[in-house]
């Protein structure tokens, strides 16, 4: 399974004490039409960069993907 999130947390210690995981950040993971989201501590190693703005990709994970952006009509 693949999601899109968005890195909330990079710097461990910023993150609050007991979850100050050397090699974890903080991901939000928004739920479809801004219902909420979840925020998840998870590997650094489990994360890849996108090749999109973050307006789409907010746009593509609010809406559940019904809208495209304008590179993928």
């Amino acid at each position: 399974m693949q999601v899109i999130g968005f890195v909330s947390q990079a710097i461990p210690e910023n993150l609050p004490e007991g979850f100050r995981e050397e090699d974890s950040i903080l991901v939000y993971l928004p739920l479809s039409y801004m219902i909420g989201g979840y925020a998840v501590l998870i590997p650094r190693s489990a994360v890849r960069p996108l090749n999109i703005t973050m307006k789409e990709a907010m746009r593509f994970t609010l809406t559940a993907g019904v809208t495209c952006s304008p590179r993928n009509p």
